[in-house]
């Protein structure tokens, strides 16, 4: 314990809590290359911890300080620019900052590789990063827009590209190893730690190196500066659910304000929160995905069955030409649409008008529903359901054999959202409940059933009769009118419209705050966010109470829950802090 010469460092330790956030001063041993963003073991408190190097400089005098006791890896995690992205999401995500440093660094001990050489340019004449970030409208697999997008190049550095799923990933990089063999490195979650870690140490020291991953890597450092691409944006997986709760939209965009990296979408429709980030939108000129065809429900007599009498015979013309067809129904625990069996009209709230169960509440706004406001009855069917019933259904009139779920490699696929991702080019494909996914309890409902229904109609190839069949009781909806449209222009101008009246992101910002106890909670949330925000709730959950902050600007309202949050957990209560809540 001496610091009379020499440097010392500013390490943040691997403890889950805003106290640690400023770090604690170490000295640096003689010969040891402890360096900005190098990770370090450390003693605090008596324990021995991982921690990182978040500052050197000239060790004080006339202190005494512990030393670092090892540095773990030969090879920096982040650098002064990737700090300070940190830095800000750990403020945007009422984290606390080692929780989003420990994101930075692989699994296993970072190491130093050696770049590859003799690889051909293959970046455009201009040079320099351009501050213009785009948005390209394509359909799944998106392989040959990305191709195009890594051709093109204009920033020097390694190129990551972020893709919702780890089977997409490995699509991609497939595909992307035939035109640049040799520089392709792959990275998700479910990969051993050694590859993964090989993945992060060509990154972040080869500058050639083009790296495929999850959402894992979006705070990865990349090597030379480097830039991004972000593939299918609005995919609910491109947000971490547990917390910090960070959104790799977000991230990707300080990424390209703080360390000026190049930044560019690929996707099937543009989120509004990536609109808002002045993206240029290179759209097609016509129809964004094929023909879509509504099946109105009103049209067929009111009944238990869950496909439409024109569903049911376009289904049974595509098995007797043996053409594939993929019929989608809700992932698991989704809510479906409930129809009057008097007249089939879809149930809504009449407060909020969220698509609504058969209870005597909204499950979103709590108001009553009460009879059908159409016809004043007062029963009513759900028209979703699981995989199960719905191969049950087709299987009695198309045959047995002619259908199955994803496994089966049957002419119709029946599947959930996640077997898109896998699923070949049909001649039919089919939406049980639009009305359910269009409508669902929260505010970007429809936005995200426009973006889900645009990748299904994708599916469909050219060919006489091919076309996507949406089976609605709201033919008029503003989800149904622009599928069949084609386009979503008209659609996302109109949702920010209704998103600045209510205040919703991304004009206006949105915390939600779980706590499994709830003494005194709500007062203490209001003393501390008085003059800051607007605290709505508690609404009672399934284990918790959920509170809602809203406001214009949260900046001074995240700082002052830190300590709020700090409070609690250190009560023993456990805290979940989700910003830009998807679900509300």
């Amino acid at each position: 314990m001496s610091s009379s010469i020499g440097h010392a460092c500013q390490v943040v330790p691997e403890i889950p809590s805003f106290a640690v956030d400023d770090g604690f001063t170490y000295l640096i041993p003689e010969g040891m290359p402890a360096v900005l963003g190098s990770k370090v073991r450390v003693r605090v408190s008596g324990r021995r911890l991982a921690g990182y190097v978040t500052a050197t400089f000239p060790a004080p005098t006339g202190r005494k300080l512990l030393t670092v006791d090892s540095v773990t890896g030969a090879a920096p995690v982040f650098d002064a620019s990737l700090l300070d992205v940190c830095r800000w999401a750990a403020t945007h995500y009422v984290a606390p900052l080692s929780t989003v440093l420990k994101r930075t660094s692989p699994p296993n001990a970072p190491r130093l590789v050696a770049p590859t050489t003799d690889v051909q340019d293959t970046q455009s004449e201009t040079s320099g990063t351009s501050d213009q970030i785009t948005y390209t409208v394509s359909a799944a697999p998106h392989h040959d827009v990305v191709r195009r997008a890594v051709a093109g190049k204009e920033a020097p550095g390694a190129q990551a590209i972020v893709v919702p799923s780890a089977v997409e990933a490995q699509s991609l990089a497939r595909h992307l190893e035939r035109h640049y063999p040799g520089r392709v490195s792959v990275a998700t979650s479910s990969m051993p730690a050694r590859e993964v870690t090989a993945s992060w140490a060509a990154a972040s020291q080869d500058p050639n190196t083009i790296l495929v991953g999850t959402r894992e890597i979006i705070l990865w450092k990349l090597a030379g500066g480097g830039s991004w691409i972000i593939v299918e944006e609005g995919r609910r997986v491109m947000k971490s659910p547990s917390t910090p709760t960070l959104h790799v939209r977000e991230i990707a965009f300080q990424r390209h304000q703080i360390e000026r990296a190049a930044l560019a979408f690929v996707g099937p429709v543009p989120t509004l929160e990536a609109i808002s980030f002045g993206v240029q939108v290179d759209r097609p000129a016509g129809r964004w995905w094929p023909v879509v065809e509504v099946s109105d429900r009103s049209e067929d007599p009111p009944g238990p069955a869950l496909l439409t009498q024109r569903t049911r015979q376009a289904l049974s013309i595509m098995v007797g030409s043996r053409t594939p067809s993929f019929v989608l129904v809700g992932a698991r625990g989704y809510a479906p649409a409930f129809l009057c069996t008097q007249c089939s009209a879809v149930r809504l709230c009449r407060s909020c008008e969220t698509v609504a169960s058969d209870a005597e509440t909204c499950r979103r706004c709590g108001a009553r529903l009460g009879r059908c406001a159409a016809c004043g009855a007062d029963r009513f069917a759900p028209v979703g359901a699981g995989i199960g019933r719905v191969v049950n259904e087709i299987g009695a009139f198309a045959g047995d054999g002619a259908v199955g779920t994803a496994s089966d490699d049957a002419l119709i696929t029946v599947g959930s959202e996640r077997d898109l991702i896998e699923s070949g080019p049909v001649g039919l494909a089919v939406v049980v409940d639009t009305d359910g996914m269009a409508g669902a309890p929260h505010y970007r409902a429809s936005e995200d059933a426009l973006r889900l229904l645009a990748r299904t109609a994708q599916l469909v190839t050219r060919g006489d009769g091919h076309r996507m069949i949406v089976q609605t009781g709201a033919k008029t909806s503003r989800v149904v009118a622009a599928l069949v449209a084609g386009r979503a222009d008209r659609f996302l101008a109109d949702e920010a419209s209704l998103r600045k009246a209510a205040a919703f992101p991304p004009y206006g910002e949105l915390i939600a705050l779980e706590v499994d106890e709830s003494e005194g909670v709500d007062e203490l949330l209001r003393e501390a966010l008085t003059d800051l925000a607007t605290v709505r709730g508690p609404a009672p959950m399934k284990d918790r109470e959920r509170w809602l902050i809203q406001g214009d600007n949260l900046d001074n309202a995240r700082v002052a829950l830190r300590s709020t949050v700090g409070l609690l957990r250190a009560r023993g209560a456990k805290v979940r802090v989700d910003a830009d809540p998807i679900d509300l």
